[in-house]
This record gives structure tokens, C-alpha cells and sequence, in this order.
């Protein structure tokens, strides 16, 4: 079990992560997931990260649900199946040695796609399907898939509300197939309930802060040194890695 001092750290951090999301509507998970890494021993950190945003992304499913575009859904499920299956199969003879270098250059990997990332237009709902596959692969490996998926969601034929049911939907799909994948895998959530049930509760919290200071804050400010301190984490785990 974890220390008083860690699960203190940690419920602040899934606060202050949630808040980001509300904000920016996005984000957040992966900021979660450098602050678990650098606290955490490898082999839980995204099990547990997939429980809490299982909570966040379920939760914006629910709010948006009439907004949902099952057609693209539909296309996705299947294949992010045989992803997260793959992956599991490789997760499972990974020493994980390297995990924490790994998520450092991961998020970096992420603020450059932030930066220039594609901007798709209308993809045909086929394309969902090797979405599904590369995001299923994904999950099981760095389990923050949002930034990456996002692009895909933001479509001319979608409203604002669409884009959000449909994403978050999709990404809910992940995060639950994750739970039976890690099962298999012989992880044992049962020690962890008490603290996840803390966690998802400041992420909820944190969720609707968020959308309470969005009209409050300068976003371009905010988003400034939100990257600043994310790509100071990412170096700090890279460099904790190898020193």
C-alpha cells in the first residue's frame, strides 16, 4: 500500500489534472499520468491510471450521451479489442525497466503533437476501425490515448457536443477493456480500492471546478506554463531514469 504522503500528493494531483480537462478538454490524463509515474512503482501506474480516467471519460459519456455518434463507435470497438489484447500479450514479458524514460518521452512526443498536430477534416468511418486497433494498442502501453485520438473527433460534420460524446465515449471503451486485459494479467486491484475511490472522487470534483474557472481564466496564460511544467516533468523522469 501507499504511503499517507502519496495518496495526499496523488488526490490533489487528480484534482488539479481534472481541472485541466475542464479547461482545456484535454489534457489532463496525460498530466495524471507523468505525476503517477514519478510516484509510483511501473507495473501499477496504468492500471490504476485507467481505473480513474475509466471515472472521468464515463462521466462526460453520460453528460453527452444524445450527442454520441454511434456509426463511428461501432467501427472503433471491435478492433480496439484486438489491441489492447496484442498488447497485453507483449506487456506481459516487458521487464518495464524503462518505464519511467518511456512516459517522460511520451509526453514530450505529446506536446510537439499539440503543436503540430494534423487537422482532419472529415475521415471516412472506416478509418475508426485502424483507429481503434492503434489506439487499443496504445492504451495498454502508455494508457493517455486522448491528444492522439483527438484530431480524428474534431470533424467539420460535428458539432462541439458531438465531438465530445464521441470521444469520450471511445475513449471509455478503452479504459474498460484495460480493466479485464490487467486482470488476466494478474493484477490485484482489491489493495488499491480505498485510494482509487479517493482519486475518482477529486477527478469528478476536479471536472466540474474546471468548468467553473473556464470563463475565469486566461487560457493562452494558462495553457503557457501548463506546457512548461509538463515538459519540466517529462524531463525529470527521463533523467531520473538513467541517473
Amino acid at each position: 500500500m501507499f504511503e499517507v504522503v502519496t495518496v495526499v500528493v496523488l488526490v490533489i494531483a487528480c484534482f488539479i489534472t481534472a481541472t485541466i480537462s475542464g479547461i482545456l478538454g484535454m489534457a489532463g490524463g496525460i498530466t495524471l499520468l507523468g505525476v503517477m509515474t514519478a510516484l509510483l512503482p511501473a507495473p501499477v501506474v496504468v492500471p490504476l491510471h485507467g481505473i480513474v480516467q475509466l471515472a472521468s471519460n464515463s462521466t462526460r459519456t453520460w453528460a453527452f450521451r444524445r450527442h454520441v455518434h454511434w456509426p463511428i463507435f461501432l467501427a472503433f470497438m471491435v478492433p480496439a479489442v484486438l489491441g489492447v489484447t496484442v498488447a497485453a500479450n507483449i506487456w506481459a514479458d516487458l521487464e518495464l525497466t524503462w518505464f519511467r524514460a518511456w512516459i517522460g518521452a511520451f509526453i514530450l512526443s505529446f506536446l510537439l503533437w499539440r503543436r503540430y498536430k494534423p487537422k482532419l477534416r472529415a475521415p471516412p468511418i472506416w478509418s475508426y476501425a485502424w483507429l481503434g486497433l492503434a489506439a487499443g494498442l496504445l492504451a495498454i502501453f502508455v494508457g493517455a490515448t486522448g491528444p492522439f485520438l483527438a484530431p480524428f473527433f474534431l470533424r467539420d460534420d460535428f458539432d462541439n457536443e458531438q465531438v465530445i460524446a464521441t470521444k469520450a465515449v471511445c475513449q471509455t471503451w478503452l479504459h474498460l477493456l484495460k480493466i479485464p486485459a490487467f486482470l488476466a494479467l494478474s493484477f490485484n486491484y482489491a489493495p488499491h480500492a480505498p485510494v482509487l475511490a479517493g482519486l475518482v472522487v477529486a477527478v469528478i470534483g476536479g471536472t466540474y471546478f474546471g468548468k467553473h474557472l473556464l470563463s475565469r481564466i486566461s487560457k493562452e496564460r494558462f495553457v503557457f506554463w501548463f506546457q512548461l511544467v509538463l515538459g519540466a516533468l517529462a524531463v525529470f523522469l527521463i533523467i531520473s531514469s538513467v541517473v
